[in-house]
């Protein structure tokens, strides 16, 4: 075979196996484009039916109410906080003072329970509560430094009685048995009905709320969908409505009665609360639906 032959083979040979290749390309091509066009269908397909299952919601016409309600409830309870104080050079002479002065106190207060006059006062054992008892060193500060003045004893106490009428008279016995040894710290009214007074003000709030909120929709010939949101506003309040109580008369004519006001008092309920509403619908087109059901 001579050399011409030989070359026109090979040519053959690289032809048909460049033919060969273009046709392997060809395919893997056309498979990756089949593949790329089927992903892309299944990504937009998943996506229709998550918007589907997710829908957006329509903008919501609101109004927002705040109602507000008050409850009277009466104070039938005194409460009075004071302190017996003795300073002495050591704590054994502090301590006995104060208890000396602390007894005068208690026997006092618990002079009433044994007479069947209810005009007497009477706080009764378990009225009389210690909530505190401290001692401690009290110092001056003088031209030689600081100096001591002994040791103070200090015993806080409640004292405790039912209804009003006698607050003052429990002041002036407490400042009259314990003198100088006594710090009037302060005097608080209770309410056993406070707490159902506040239920019900909470409740009359709500319902100012809704009153005003349906007033509000008939007149803008809106209708009430539901209650979106409802928060009670700040915290609860009272006002004070007083009477002034009978002065209590006291063995020492030179002493001057504490006058005390007693009464009632007003607890005040807010509360806020979102409407949802929707617009009625058009009386004339209302009519023209029910002459028409088919909707022609």
């Amino acid at each position: 075979m001579n050399d011409s032959m030989l070359i026109w083979n090979a040519r053959k040979l690289l032809a048909l196996g460049l033919a060969t290749v273009m046709l392997a390309l060809g395919a893997l091509l056309t498979l990756t484009l089949t593949s790329s066009v089927g992903a892309e269908e299944y990504t937009e397909k998943k996506v229709t039916e998550t918007v589907k299952q997710w829908p957006g919601k329509e903008p919501l016409t609101t109004l927002t109410i705040e109602g507000a309600a008050s409850r009277s409830v009466e104070r039938d309870g005194t409460l009075a906080r004071f302190s017996i104080i003795a300073l002495d050079q050591s704590v054994r002479a502090a301590v006995s003072t104060g208890n000396s002065a602390l007894v005068d106190v208690r026997t006092a207060l618990q002079m009433g329970c044994n007479d069947d006059n209810p005009e007497q006062l009477c706080v009764r054992h378990d009225q009389l509560q210690t909530t505190s008892i401290r001692i401690s060193e009290q110092y001056d500060w003088t031209e030689r430094g600081r100096v001591s003045l002994g040791f103070e004893y200090r015993n806080s106490l409640l004292a405790r009685i039912d209804g009003v009428d006698q607050a003052g008279l429990l002041i002036d016995t407490i400042l009259s048995a314990g003198g100088d040894h006594v710090r009037f710290d302060g005097l608080d009214f209770t309410a056993s009905g406070r707490a159902e007074a506040e239920r019900l003000a909470l409740l009359d709030a709500i319902d100012d709320a809704v009153a005003t909120a349906n007033s509000i929709a008939e007149h803008m010939r809106y209708e009430i969908v539901r209650v979106v949101e409802l928060n009670p506003v700040g915290n609860l309040t009272a006002a004070r409505s007083s009477l002034e109580s009978e002065e209590a008369a006291m063995a020492d004519s030179s002493f001057e009665p504490t006058p005390v006001f007693g009464g009632s008092e007003s607890v005040t309920a807010r509360v806020q609360i979102v409407f949802e509403l929707r617009p009625l619908p058009n009386v004339e087109q209302t009519e023209q639906d029910d002459d028409d059901p088919n909707g022609n």
